[in-house]
């Protein structure tokens, strides 16, 4: 019997690295067109042995929930490993937030808070700042941790585990969702309050089929290989108002595959009152965004992570099967006695309404 107690786990590629490789292989491939694509191969490659910080954490705040953003900074701060960067995207800041914002970052002790460029951005949408900190990023992998959600001491340290297992693959966590709502705290200092238990409400794995109808990975549960941006020139839509978090996911997910990690690593605030993405933008914003992202996956082809082609299939067998299964249980319902009885009182019911509307139809004839 072969001791696997040590046995490592498999090595998965990105689905753009195994795309190229199964190019290559193939009988009678061009030698100039193979050696092209191992040369991209190497170019890929490179940036994920690039030295550098593991993570660069792209961090957005206008600076107007300062206790949230005081909360984000104690996660980073205690994460077990310490791989990682922070870009502070201050964005649109008034004056006064800011000057709050740099005195939080200033009484960080100094090993994490060296760790920390803080970086004003003005104008644009939501997109406009992860561009900014796109152009800055010095780590192998980014992520998106917004100001005002929670993140668990593991966060990075599971980041960089999986990495070594979905080679060059986006690397996605577990997330727990959880209601938060704006008050005042006593001497008027705005703060905030959780009104529920946190709850594990997304899936464990990624499922690529299930993100085309709607996003199940919130923004900081995944880490995006730099290569994506750097090599492969994708960027964050400034023309969403919303959405830009799934376009992103899509398109990185499409095109190198993602690597599902069986650990719960942070959590979703829902705000409850207050301003935030939901109540800052219309239903009609909303939607706009969402074609906007589906129309561009749609007029480009894409690539489908291993697997993917039988799960299709699955699912259209299951919804025929499921459609024969109804159409026949519609036809048993329609041939039984039950049926037809009930048909038969509906009729007697009905035939004195006819000969009431008759009688009335020859009386305003006359």
């Amino acid at each position: 019997m072969t001791d696997t107690t040590d046995a490592q786990p498999a090595v998965s590629e990105s689905s753009l690295l195994l795309f190229l490789d199964n190019l290559a292989r193939r009988d009678g491939a061009n030698s100039e067109f193979v050696a092209a694509l191992d040369t991209a191969r190497e170019v890929l490659l490179s940036e994920l042995d690039s030295s550098g910080p593991f993570l660069t954490v792209l961090m957005r705040t206008q600076g107007r929930r300062l206790e949230p953003f005081k909360d984000a900074l104690l996660c980073l701060a205690a994460q077990s490993s310490t791989d990682f960067e922070i870009i502070l995207l201050a964005h649109g800041a008034e004056a006064d937030d800011l000057v709050e914002l740099r005195h939080a970052v200033d009484n960080q002790v100094e090993s994490f808070r060296s760790r920390i460029s803080i970086v004003e951005v003005e104008g644009g949408g939501r997109a406009t700042p992860l561009n900014r900190g796109l152009s800055l990023a010095r780590g192998r992998y980014v992520a998106v941790f917004d100001d005002d959600d929670v993140l668990f001491a593991n966060w990075v340290e599971e980041f960089l585990i999986a990495s070594e297992v979905g080679h060059g693959k986006l690397l996605r966590s577990i997330a727990a969702t959880q209601n938060a709502a704006p008050e005042t705290w006593p001497q008027g200092e705005l703060g905030f309050r959780t009104s529920t238990w946190p709850n594990a409400a997304y899936a464990k794995s990624f499922d690529q089929l299930d993100h085309l109808d709607v996003n199940h990975s919130p923004f900081m549960s995944v880490a995006f290989p730099r290569y994506l941006f750097s090599s492969l020139g994708l960027t964050f839509d400034e023309q969403l108002d919303v959405c830009e978090d799934w376009d992103v996911i899509l398109q990185g997910s499409l095109t190198l595959g993602v690597h599902s990690i069986d650990a719960l690593t942070c959590i979703y605030r829902r705000w409850e009152g207050g301003s935030s993405s939901y109540t800052s933008h219309s239903r009609e914003q909303w939607m706009r965004s969402e074609k906007r992202v589906i129309d561009r996956l749609d007029n480009a082809p894409q690539l489908l992570p291993v697997g993917q082609i039988a799960r299709i299939r699955d699912r259209r067998v299951y919804i025929t099967n499921n459609n024969d299964e109804a159409a026949r249980q519609l036809h048993e319902i329609h041939i039984s006695k039950s049926f037809r009885l009930v048909q038969r009182i509906r009729h007697i019911l009905a035939r004195p309404r006819q000969i009431v509307a008759g009688a009335k139809r020859r009386i305003k004839a006359l």
